[in-house]
This record gives C-alpha cells, sequence and structure tokens, in this order.
C-alpha cells in the first residue's frame, strides 16, 4: 500500500486493515529488539539536535538514562571544539545540503556523563518520516581496540629500541623482521636479510649440527639459549647469548620463532683476559713462592697454591676445608676470635697482614697477608681470595737489628763524651758507627795523675758483643785505678794479662775476643808505656820526622788461651809528636775498585795534618776515608783517638 493510498483512506475515514495494523506492530517490535540488543550505540536526533532516540547501548557508553538525555541537545555527549560547533555544522547542512560526515563515518571523540572521554567510530545516517528529518547515529566503541593499537605500538617500539638484537623467522626458519640493533651488531640491513636463513651468520665454531640441535630443543623443551659465536657481515667474529623461543598463536601452534642476541664479545674478552692474568699471576706468584689462596664465607680454604708447603710444610690437600684459624698460632688465634669479627661479617679488603703460624713441624713462621672479599651482585660475600708472602726471616731480621740497635747505643754511651786536655797533652777521639753494628770502642781517663788510653775491637756484632765491652770498660777501668805503673808488674802489659786471665773463660764460651791496645801518658816525665793485644798498631810522628812510625809490641787477642804474656814498651816524647790509635774498619774500608784505604794512606793524612788539633785531624782524615771510598757509610766501626803532646 503506497502513501496516496493510506492518505485517502484516512481522509475517508475508513481504518486500515487489521492485517496491516499487526503488520506495522511487528516491525516495531522487531526494530525496538533490534535496538535495544546491539552492542553499538544508536542515537536519533532532529534537525535542531534534540535527542529523539537513545538505545541501551548509548546508555551504557555515556553513562545516562534515555530519560536524561531526551529532549537534550545531543552536543551534550560531545568534548570540545565539537560541542560549540555541532549546531552550526546542523544549520551548514539544513542551508547549503553539503554532506560533511553524513553517510561516510569517522572517528571522533565522545564525553560520558562522568566527564571522561573515550574514541568511537561515528557513522551518521538521514531520514525522513513524513515531513520530518531525523539524523541517526550508530556510534561504536573504540576504546579497547585503541588500547590494543597502542599496546602493539609500545611493544613494537620497545622491540625496534632493543639495545639487543632481535630477529622473528617463520616456522621454516626464514627471516622476517630484524630490529635496528639487530643491524648494528651484525651489520646487515633488512632487505638483506628478510627471507633468508639465519644460517649465514654461522661461524666456522659453529656447526650446522648445532643448528640442528637448536631446533630440535626449541620443539621438545620450549626454548634455547646458549653462548654462540656468529659472523658479522665484514666477516669478523662476535660472541652473543642468544634465547630462542617459539611463538605460538591463540590455538597453541608454533607459527614464528624470536631470537634475541645480547653481545657479549667484550665480556667474554674481559673473562678470557682475567682469566690468563690470573693463571699468570698465580704462575709467578708459584715461582716468586707466594702463597695463594681463597677461602669460603667462613674462612675454610677452598683453593691452595702449592707454595703452602714452603711456608708451611702442608701439601694443599691437606688444608681445603681446614679454617686459617687452625693453622694459626693460639696467640694469634685467640686475636682473631675474641677481639676481630668473624670473617663472614668482614667485606673490606685488608693489605700486609701480619700473620704468626705453626709450621707443620712445629716452628713458628711470620707472614704478610693481604686479602680482599668477593661479591656477589646482592652484596652477599661469595669467597676470600688473597695470597701469603713468607716474611719470617725478615722479622727474624728485624728483631736482630733491634738488637743491634740497642748494642750500638750501648757502644756509644762507652764512648768519651768531649775530648781530654790536661798539662802537656791534649786528646780526642771518634767512632763512625757502621751500617751494621760493631765492636769498637774507645776510652782514655785519669788515674794518679796518669793518663790511660785505650781502643778496642770486640767480634762479632751483637748485643752480647756490647754488652762484654760494657764489662770490659769496667774492669779495665778498675785495674788501672788500683795499679801503680811506677812500680814493676804493673804496667800497661800486666793490665791486659789480667783482663785476659779474668775475661778468659767468658770469652771462650762465647766464641769471643778482643783485640786492645792500651797506653798509660805520664805528663810529668812525658813516658808512654804501652802494651797490644793483638790490634793495630798506632803510628808515632815525630815533631821532627816526616814519616810515621808505628808503636809495635807482642801480644795475643784477649779470650783466646790463658797464661799469655803481653810485652810492654815505654818511650819518651816531645812537644809537637802525634799519636793515632785506630780501628781495621778504617784501613781495611775499601772503595768502588776494591783497593784498601791502607795503613800508608792513613798515615799520609795524619801527617798531613800535624799542626792540627786532635779534633780538626779526626775531621779531615774522616773526610779523605769518605772521598776515597765514595759513600758516607761503612760495613765496620771506624775508630780513632789522636793525642797531642804539647
Amino acid at each position: 500500500m503506497n502513501n496516496d493510498a493510506n492518505e485517502s483512506s484516512a481522509e475517508s475515514g475508513i481504518d486500515p486493515p487489521p492485517v496491516c495494523n499487526l503488520a506495522l506492530r511487528d516491525s516495531e517490535a522487531k526494530l525496538r529488539t533490534v535496538l535495544d540488543t546491539i552492542t553499538d550505540g544508536v542515537i536519533a536526533i532532529d534537525e535542531q539536535g534534540i535527542i529523539q532516540l537513545f538505545n541501551p547501548a548509548a546508555e551504557k557508553l555515556f553513562g545516562y538514562q534515555f530519560e536524561e538525555v531526551l529532549g537534550q541537545n545531543v552536543k551534550l555527549l560531545m568534548p570540545n571544539p565539537d560541542h560549540d560547533a555541532h549546531d552550526g555544522y546542523i544549520a551548514n547542512y539544513l542551508r547549503t545540503g553539503v554532506k560533511a560526515i553524513i553517510g561516510i563515518g569517522r572517528e571522533v571523540t565522545g564525553k560520558r556523563k562522568n566527564g571522561s572521554l573515550f574514541p568511537l567510530h561515528l557513522s551518521i545516517g538521514e531520514a525522513l518520516l513524513g515531513d520530518e528529518r531525523f539524523f541517526v547515529a550508530v556510534i561504536h566503541d573504540l576504546t579497547s581496540r585503541k588500547r590494543a593499537e597502542e599496546q602493539l605500538h609500545t611493544l613494537s617500539r620497545a622491540v625496534e629500541q632493543s639495545p639487543s638484537a632481535v630477529m622473528i623467522t617463520d616456522i621454516h626458519g626464514m627471516i622476517e623482521y630484524i630490529n635496528t640493533s639487530f643491524s648494528h651488531l651484525t651489520g646487515y640491513s633488512s632487505s638483506e636479510v628478510i627471507g633468508r636463513n639465519p644460517s649465514f651468520l654461522r661461524s666456522s665454531k659453529t656447526s650446522v649440527e648445532q643448528y640442528e640441535r637448536i631446533r630440535e630443543t626449541l620443539l621438545k623443551e620450549g626454548e634455547w639459549k646458549e653462548e654462540i659465536q656468529d659472523r658479522k657481515q665484514n666477516g669478523e667474529l662476535y660472541w652473543a647469548l642468544e634465547t630462542i623461543s617459539p611463538v605460538r598463536n591463540s590455538a597453541g601452534k608454533v607459527t614464528h620463532f624470536l631470537s634475541i642476541q645480547q653481545d657479549i664479545t667484550e665480556q667474554k674478552r674481559d673473562k678470557e683476559a682475567l682469566q690468563a692474568s690470573e693463571k699468570r699471576f698465580r704462575e709467578v706468584a708459584e715461582m716468586a713462592g707466594e702463597w695463594l689462596w681463597e677461602q669460603d664465607p667462613e674462612g675454610c680454604y677452598i683453593y691452595s697454591s702449592n707454595a703452602v708447603e714452603q711456608i708451611l710444610g702442608y701439601q694443599p690437600n691437606e688444608i681445603l676445608g681446614m679454617s686459617y684459624l687452625n693453622l694459626l698460632t693460639e696467640k694469634d688465634k685467640l686475636h682473631w676470635t675474641t677481639e676481630l669479627p668473624a670473617t663472614n661479617q668482614v667485606r673490606e679488603p685488608f693489605h700486609r697482614l701480619v700473620n704468626r703460624y705453626r709450621h707443620k713441624d712445629g716452628r713458628e713462621v711470620f707472614t704478610e697477608s693481604t686479602g680482599k672479599p668477593l661479591l656477589g651482585e646482592d652484596g652477599r660475600l661469595i669467597k676470600w681470595r688473597g695470597v701469603d708472602h713468607d716474611i719470617t726471616a725478615r722479622k727474624q731480621y728485624e728483631e736482630e737489628r733491634h738488637e743491634l740497635e740497642l748494642a750500638k747505643q750501648i757502644q756509644i754511651s762507652l764512648l768519651p763524651k768531649t775530648a781530654l786536655n790536661i798539662a802537656g797533652l791534649r786528646v780526642a777521639g771518634y767512632c763512625l758507627p757502621a751500617t751494621h753494628v760493631g765492636g769498637d770502642y774507645y776510652d782514655f781517663f785519669n788515674s794518679d795523675n796518669i793518663l790511660n788510653i785505650v781502643i778496642a775491637d770486640v767480634s762479632g756484632h751483637s748485643m752480647g758483643a756490647a754488652l762484654l765491652m760494657a764489662g770490659v770498660r769496667n774492669t779495665l777501668k778498675a785495674e788501672a785505678r788500683k795499679s801503680d805503673p811506677m812500680k814493676p808488674n804493673q804496667g800497661a802489659a800486666e793490665i791486659l794479662h789480667s783482663l785476659n786471665e779474668l775475661l778468659h773463660d767468658d770469652l771462650n764460651g762465647s766464641d769471643l775476643f778482643i783485640s786492645m791496645f792500651f797506653m798509660r801518658y805520664n805528663p810529668s816525665l812525658r813516658q808512654l808505656c804501652f802494651s797490644s793485644a793483638g790490634h793495630n798498631c798506632p803510628l808515632w810522628l815525630p815533631v821532627n820526622e816526616d814519616t810515621c812510625r808505628e808503636l809495635d809490641t807482642e801480644g795475643m787477642v784477649i779470650g783466646v788461651r790463658k797464661d799469655v804474656m803481653f810485652e810492654e814498651k815505654c818511650l819518651s816524647f816531645q812537644a809537637g809528636d802525634k799519636i793515632i790509635l785506630y780501628t781495621d774498619g778504617i784501613t781495611e774500608a775499601q772503595n768502588r775498585a776494591g783497593e784498601f784505604f791502607g795503613v800508608a794512606r792513613l798515615s799520609d793524612l795524619f801527617t798531613a795534618n800535624r799542626l792540627e788539633s786532635p779534633e780538626m785531624s779526626i775531621s779531615n782524615i774522616l773526610k779523605g776515608l769518605c772521598e776515597f771510598c765514595g759513600r758516607q757509610t761503612f760495613n765496620d766501626d771506624v775508630s780513632l783517638v789522636v793525642l797531642n803532646i804539647e
């Protein structure tokens, strides 16, 4: 039935047949059902933009109920700028008939009741019902699709910008995608590898069989991860930590393979260099006798080099599993366990720490220990690594050196502090201590208007020698003061004889002996009586002569045997005579050519200083000695005593 027939029936007052009403109602019911169940929103507006239809899907999308929007302008559902411009859109279309959006569809933004915005696809159609024009909009929510697109875009950017090389192949292993890092790592561009099998990357160290095993592992276990060596486009080899995983579709079927390579070439080189360095270090340490070790966090040995046998007498396998505390002396063990924190609580390295170990044979061994903790990425202590250097000999030397320093102090304390002036005589002495302490001793002192002068040298460089010299000094002074040089058998020779008898047993038991020259000068008589116990002969420079004479007497060194007789001589002197007493430290000093300074050079220097004071004579002789030897220190003491008779 056409519209003219309907209008004619209405004008005539004739109602439509019942069958038509039923069809119309059925059609409306079906349309309502469609509008109520469709998942897209449907909105109908009139020419003024007033909402006439708002289906349940639209209610869900925008958060409004139909009653809330009925009669409202549709721009209620739009954010700016569309909100303010929408009425103009409709007016322009009604005026010009130009369709800007009708029948086209586009993506726009909707505004919910709560003010939130969401993306949607808008399709608009135009309908005429009689004289009324309606615009019908179908709205599809794009929120989920946009979110998925954004996630996909983010994932794509992440893969493309990843610092690791990424490659995707199909099920047959043909490359479908590579990222930028892959190109940077291998030198191949995307166009050069798409559609190719990755085997062109294989180096000579990666066999075909290994590639086949990769595929088998992927199909069985689902993932393959291993270090692999590949070849770049320029032929350069590189190492990569490669992980290959299957990509499955929604049905669980493998459709692609994802490969991720992390370049570890530098790490491999560093690791190999470190291993080579450690090997060389251990080899050098073994040759140098250094004891290399590693301990677990509890201080138990998990590695030991062979040097432990040289230092402590143990085979390396004998100390594995043993705590370092069990190798220390009881004193050091008590120190470490009571005064210091436990090994597993320490995180700082230690340097040149002195330890006292107990050798397998029971003796003490000193070592200098240096260690460093090796920590994991989480800061957890993994183990200790260190090296011990045997310093037992050094410690013994230091102890002996300390003893020698004390001996030197004793030695120096025995010497006269100033020169001596008495009527008709001036005497001065000097001792230049050696690098290692010797046993030189000199002294001059008065007893009953008699000047006693002595110079001596004790064999051996030790505290014992210094203490012995102190005893000799006191004994000599006691013997000199109780004797009368004017009486028979109480002269210089008799004093040396008494000293030998008194000291023989002590000297013989200690393997020490003493060389000594002893003289007694009577100023009133200008007479000098002297005796020697195997010592260097002093030099006498008479006032009217140009050469020196030796003051020589027979006598054995003190301490070799008892009942030794010593020869004594007496001489008269004149004003201007000079005498020098010395130890063999000066005559046996050598220059770089190995020549000895000798008695002749000493005599010449002494003669050249005939007119000088004893102090200046000594100073000039020492200067000449240093110039001859080319150094300021000597291996033996240099002692001088000079007398000027006035």
